[in-house]
Order: structure tokens, then sequence, then C-alpha cells
């Protein structure tokens, strides 16, 4: 299982048809909250709105609870002791990535500064054809 940011989901809704979109189509692709988030800010429409939700439904969740929330914060401080000051969405979106041991896909250069201190952070590279 992979776990896509919305950079990732963004492109993928704006061309249905291209190599990306393929991709995803074929492989295990989980979201999480916020990324769904997100990727539901960006829309448009009312029919944007109900496409996006009615695709969710074909990527699993990886859920978050309570003390999710403690984890993000621990590790928000501990990025910024370090000099390191990132938005908490993409802390979260990689605190997720490490708490189910799932690879991130993303193209947001903010996920290398992450791995710098928690190295645990993995990352999806799809081949080129």
């Amino acid at each position: 299982m992979i776990l896509a940011d919305s950079n990732i989901l963004i492109d993928y809704y704006r061309n249905r048809k291209s190599e990306l979109a393929k991709k995803i189509d074929s492989l295990p692709v989980a979201i999480c909250g916020v990324v769904k988030s997100e990727v539901l800010h960006g829309a448009r429409t009312n029919q944007e709105i109900d496409n996006i939700l009615a695709s969710f439904t074909t990527f699993e969740l990886l859920h978050t609870d309570e003390y999710d929330f403690e984890g993000v914060g621990f590790m928000l401080q501990t990025l910024r002791e370090n000099g390191i000051t990132l938005p908490m969405a993409d802390v979260m979106i990689a605190f997720c990535a490490m708490k189910y041991d799932v690879p991130l896909w993303t193209r947001d250069g903010h996920f290398r500064l992450i791995q710098g201190l928690y190295p645990e952070l993995t990352f999806y590279y799809p081949k080129e054809k």
C-alpha cells in the first residue's frame, strides 16, 4: 500500500487518462483525512466535490485518532527545535505514513526535511516508462 499526498491526487483528478492516473488505478493507494481535506479544498464546483467524494471510496483510508494529534504535536516541536517549520498538514501526512508503515507518494519537498529527522519516513517513486 502507498499513501498518496494531495499533490498526486490533484494531478490524478485533472487528467484521469494520464500515465499517473493509470498508475494510481493499478496500485493499492491509501489516503488520510488531511489529504481528503486538501483535495476537497481545491474543488471549484459542487459537481467536482461530488466526483471527488465518490472517488474517495476507491482508496483505503488510513484513520487517525486523538493520540495521533499528540504525536504530530511532538513531531512539530522536534522539527521546530531543529530549525524546521512546516505546515501541520504535511507533518500529519508524514505521521500517518509512518504510523501505518507505508511509503508516501509526493512531489512536495517538505517531506525530505521531515525524513532528515525521521528516517522511518519512506517514499514511493514510480518507475518511468
